[in-house]
């Protein structure tokens, strides 16, 4: 048997891994006033990045990096900042409609744990967590580096 392992922030407790500290992100879903153009940049008080993602009718604002913070619940004094943070770049969104509140921790590791481990009853867990917020970027080679551990296991 084989397990791989990709609980995200939830290794912190599963394996346990001390290492896996989570980074919160509060981001909304909004009305989209006419956007078409995406954008990334620091927020006006430089605490935390702003950004733009319209898709149709919708626009998705944020966001937060929030260091070793659990709470998966939307802040809603953060929601306002992040708002008025976009709309002090595209003034378009200051009266735009909040649809949908959106709270994700990131996985976050000093270095990515990408390896197998043997159990005791002949079985391999691979171990594939601790991506923080370039999982999306990273899951094709770290896919193909679990396919190879599993298979050479063969």
């Amino acid at each position: 048997p084989v397990v791989v392992n990709c609980t995200g922030a939830a290794a912190h407790h599963l394996v346990p891994d001390p290492q896996v500290r989570p980074i919160r992100g509060q981001a909304l879903i909004v009305t989209n006033p006419g956007l078409t153009d995406f954008f990334i940049g620091p927020a006006p008080d430089g605490s935390r990045f702003t950004y733009m993602f319209p898709h149709g009718d919708t626009v998705l604002l944020g966001g937060t990096e929030q260091d070793g913070d659990w709470n998966t619940e939307p802040d809603p004094r953060t929601a306002r900042d992040i708002l008025d943070g976009c709309a002090a770049v595209d003034p378009r969104l200051a009266d735009a409609e909040i649809l949908e509140h959106r709270v994700g921790l990131r996985p976050f590791r000093p270095r990515i744990r990408l390896e197998a481990e043997p159990t005791g009853s002949g079985g391999l867990i691979v171990h594939n967590y601790g991506h923080g917020g370039a999982g999306v970027t990273l899951a094709w080679g770290c896919a193909r580096t679990v396919t190879e551990l599993v298979l050479s296991r063969a």
